[in-house]
């Protein structure tokens, strides 16, 4: 009988063993989880933060949405979280799923690249929560370099819209002036009983700008010159 108790005693002593031994794994494991939350939760703002930097520089103060640009790190830090959430859950991943089917968003983009800003934003969210750290960063940084190479090389050359107006009998000169220009080409001409007034459509840089506003302001029987950009918004 004393060896039955004995016996029984380490059988019950072994198994309280084990389950002190998975519920110290399973704490280990829910720490573990914790922290890597957190680190894809910092590395989303860290590269998040990046995105808006590109987004700021690739758009000038007609185009830039400082509202657009903060949505566009929600997006990641929201995708990140749900992601994080329904990895290991199939069936809360259908209900997310179906939560989303009835969203609708009916928000116009201005500009075509802002739908590609907002895929950037998914998979910045998407890479961190399944811990594709460096897969992100290193695609994030060669997007954002090349999105700021070829805005830098769109903006060295504007497109600008010459308004001149002047006497009618100086209207010859100033067309050779502007019709020597590089790029360009005439939007509008309208010639009156003493005055004209030609509008050019000319892609220059910008010493090239300056360069061309002295010349055709000092040139004989010209009243006025404006440059404008095609986008300028007048009230």
């Amino acid at each position: 009988m004393r060896l039955e108790q004995k016996a029984s005693q380490q059988i019950r002593n072994v198994k309280a063993a084990f389950k002190r031994i998975l519920l110290l794994a399973e704490r280990v494991k829910n720490m573990n989880g914790n922290i890597e939350l957190a680190i894809s939760i910092v590395f989303t703002l860290f590269t998040g933060g990046l995105m808006m930097l590109v987004y700021r520089f690739c758009h000038d103060a007609l185009t830039y949405n400082r509202r657009f640009n903060i949505a566009l790190l929600m997006l990641a830090f929201v995708s990140t979280i749900l992601l994080t959430l329904i990895q290991n859950n199939p069936m809360l991943s259908l209900g997310v799923l179906g939560s989303l089917s009835i969203c609708r968003i009916r928000t116009n983009t201005k500009d075509p690249r802002d739908l590609g800003f907002v895929f950037w934003a998914l998979s910045i969210g998407i890479s961190s929560a399944v811990g594709a750290f460096a897969v992100s960063f290193i695609s994030s940084l060669l997007l954002g370099l090349v999105l700021l190479i070829f805005n830098h090389s769109f903006e060295r050359k504007k497109s600008r819209m010459v308004i001149v107006r002047g006497e009618k009998q100086n209207l010859e000169p100033v067309q050779e002036m502007l019709g020597q220009t590089q790029g360009s080409s005439v939007q509008s001409k309208n010639v009156f009983a003493d005055t004209f007034e030609l509008v050019y459509k000319v892609r220059v840089e910008e010493k090239e700008e300056e360069n061309l506003l002295c010349k055709i302001s000092k040139m004989e029987g010209v009243h006025g010159v404006n440059i404008l950009s095609p986008k300028t918004k007048v009230a």
